[in-house]
C-alpha cells in the first residue's frame, strides 16, 4: 500500500529510458550521430537491442526525445524572461546562460540536430516539429510587447526565427571556437543583438539594462 500523500518513485521502464536518453547525450558528444548505431546506444544504456525497441521505434525517434528534451531545459531557463514584459536584460541574460554550457558539452549532436543546413528528411522534420514551439513562444511575447507600442513594427513570427537563428549559430561558433570569445562576452554580445532585433537600438548601460524602452524615450 502507498503511503498517504507520498509520490510512487520512477518505474523501471521510466529508469530505462532515462538511461537510454542519457546514454545517447553522451555518446552523441563524441560521435556523428549517422555512426551512432542501435547496438552501442542499448549497450551503453545497458540493455539489449530488442529492449532499446520497447522505448523508441528507431534512432531517430530517440533523438526526437533527446531534441524536446533540450528544449525543455531550454524553455524552464527561458521561463523568466518568456513571462516578462519589455526588454529586461538581465532575465535575457540568466536564461541564456545555461543554454551557452549546454552548448559548449552537447554542440556536436545539437549542431547537426539544430544547425545543419542539410539533416536529411527525418531530423528536418524533428527539427521543425520542436523549433516550432521555441518560435511560437518567443513571437507571443514578442506581440505582446508590440501591442505595448515598445517592440519593433516587424511581424513577430519573422523576428522570433531571427532570434532563434542568432541563438542557434552563436552557440554552434562557440563550441566549433571555445577560445575565440570570453563567455561574457558572448552573451553581453548576443543578449544585445536579440534586443536589438527585436526592440530597435538598446541603451545597454548598467543604469537603463531593465528599463522599459517606453520609460527611456519619454
Amino acid at each position: 500500500m502507498t503511503i498517504a500523500g507520498r509520490r510512487r518513485g520512477p518505474s523501471k521502464g521510466d529508469l530505462r529510458e532515462r538511461a537510454l536518453l542519457k546514454a545517447a547525450r553522451t555518446i552523441f558528444r563524441e560521435k556523428p550521430l549517422s555512426e551512432v548505431t542501435v547496438d552501442e546506444l542499448a549497450g551503453a544504456a545497458g540493455i539489449a537491442r530488442s529492449g532499446f525497441y520497447f522505448y523508441f521505434e528507431s534512432k531517430q525517434a530517440l533523438l526526437a526525445a533527446l531534441c524536446e528534451q533540450v528544449i525543455g531545459e531550454s524553455f524552464e531557463d527561458m521561463a523568466l524572461w518568456l513571462e516578462s514584459d519589455g526588454p529586461s536584460r538581465s532575465a535575457l541574460k540568466a536564461g541564456l546562460t545555461p543554454s551557452l554550457a549546454r552548448w559548449k558539452v552537447d554542440g556536436r549532436w545539437m549542431r547537426e540536430a539544430f544547425v545543419n543546413p542539410d539533416p536529411g528528411p527525418e531530423l528536418a522534420a524533428i527539427r521543425e516539429q520542436y523549433m516550432e514551439r521555441g518560435r511560437s513562444a518567443i513571437a507571443a511575447r514578442i506581440a505582446r510587447d508590440a501591442d505595448g507600442g515598445i517592440a519593433q513594427s516587424g511581424p513577430p513570427e519573422l523576428l522570433a526565427r531571427m532570434v532563434i537563428t542568432l541563438h542557434s549559430s552563436t552557440f554552434a561558433h562557440v563550441y566549433a571556437e571555445p577560445e575565440a570569445h570570453p563567455d561574457e562576452v558572448v552573451l553581453d554580445t548576443l543578449v544585445d543583438a536579440f534586443l536589438r532585433v527585436i526592440y530597435g537600438q538598446v541603451d545597454t548601460s548598467d543604469d537603463a539594462a531593465d528599463e522599459p524602452l517606453s520609460a527611456r524615450s519619454g
